[in-house]
């Protein structure tokens, strides 16, 4: 009985980490550029019933050796899922949607480097400096690793689908950068910082700098890759193993109070 309420109580706190997984998914199902995240288990071994082998560690032990009790289940994995989500046109020229596999928009956040697919743009207008920046204000890079700052506000900014930017202010005057798009060889070394940001704790980075591996499309947003229809069965179905598991803890309790009853 104590087995079954360790199990049950272990696999009920790593499936509201589950359910957490799913909620934060549709939260972000309207959020441009959210790639969500599926959590799957494996086997709990870690804690274990005698779990040294031979005779002389194991004193009138009478199971089999190599037989060990797990302890329910836990996260495994909680992994990215970077399916390209759908185009929503915007005709904003300062929203921007990136098109290809493992590709990121790199944005300066302090003395770090992120990584987006968000590519909901605004200009930051700091003491007279002009920048292009996220919506949490972080500044794009250019392939060269500088933030995209123009001499004057820019009145209309074009972009290639090779992501070449050029503003054009009020007099006509241009300025003209590359935007800095960056692949990642081994997504899952992703780590979300929140904001719909990322960053890399190895160096896993590659630049594109042709263009041949990604397109930009201005005027327009990926939305989030989130399968509400999905989310939901999931959601469902993970409520209805919480109910089982705190039932099965209920009935370990009774079923030990019933014991203790019995004995006295």
């Amino acid at each position: 009985m104590n087995i079954q309420m360790a199990t049950a109580s272990s696999s009920l706190s790593q499936t509201q980490k589950k359910m957490n997984t799913i909620a934060t998914n549709i939260a972000n199902v309207n959020t441009a550029g959210y790639k969500s995240r599926e959590a799957t288990f494996q086997n709990l071994l870690t804690q274990t019933y005698a779990n040294q082998t031979g005779e002389a560690t194991e004193p009138g032990r009478e199971t089999p050796e190599n037989l060990r009790i797990g302890f329910g289940s836990k996260v495994g994995l909680t992994a990215l899922n970077h399916k390209q989500g759908s185009a929503q046109e915007t005709g904003r020229n300062l929203d921007l949607m990136l098109e290809g596999e493992n590709v990121y928009f790199r944005v300066q956040n302090g003395d770090s480097v992120n990584y987006t697919r968000d590519g909901s743009f605004e200009i930051q207008n700091q003491n007279g400096a002009f920048s292009l920046v996220t919506g949490r204000g972080n500044a794009i890079l250019d392939t060269n690793g500088n933030a995209i700052t123009f001499d004057r506000n820019p009145s209309e900014i074009s972009i290639t689908e090779a992501g070449e930017l050029v503003a054009t202010d009020a007099n006509g005057n241009e300025q003209t950068f590359q935007l800095s798009i960056a692949k990642i060889d081994r997504p899952q070394a992703l780590v979300n910082v929140g904001g719909n940001e990322f960053s890399l704790q190895e160096n896993d980075e590659l630049v594109a700098l042709n263009g041949e591996e990604y397109k930009t499309r201005q005027g327009y947003l990926e939305m989030s890759n989130v399968d509400l229809t999905n989310e939901t069965t999931e959601m469902i179905s993970t409520q209805r193993l919480l109910q089982f598991q705190s039932q099965a803890i209920k009935m370990a309790d009774e079923m030990m109070g019933l014991a203790n009853t019995i004995k006295r």
